[in-house]
């Protein structure tokens, strides 16, 4: 079931966060600034739609320096649509304060995290 696309949340400002398809069952969103409350909500929403449209994605976090709660928590729900629906949300090239962040929260594994994109789309076939 797809879900319709909303815009009722805030967007994040333009070339903030730039969606690539990546194949036909994957898609990789990448985000060129610090995932905080300004960016949080259109990310969440961005990625559940292309959980939707493509099925496994790839954050893109090789542009994102720090993680603020709001955008923990956007990253946490578009994991659980993800799963909802057997699909992935990966992490590619996130800094050491994310990594740190998601440590210390115990969400760490939740995500698959790759040093880069080109490793985490390279491990998507392999899963079922």
């Amino acid at each position: 079931m797809t879900r319709p696309m909303t815009r009722s949340v805030a967007a994040a400002p333009p070339g903030v966060i730039e969606i690539d398809a990546a194949g036909p069952h994957a898609a990789v969103v990448h985000v060129r600034a610090d995932i905080d409350a300004r960016v949080a909500g259109a990310l969440r929403q961005i990625l559940c739609d292309a959980v939707d449209r493509y099925g496994h994605v790839v954050l893109d976090l090789t542009d994102v320096a720090t993680l603020d709660p709001a955008g923990l928590a956007a990253l946490v729900r578009a994991h659980r649509w993800a799963r909802r629906r057997d699909a992935v949300v990966c992490l590619a090239g996130p800094s050491r304060f994310v990594v740190t962040v998601l440590h210390t929260m115990r969400v760490d594994g939740l995500f698959p995290i790759f040093d880069d994109r080109r490793s985490a789309l390279a491990w998507l076939p392999l899963r079922p």
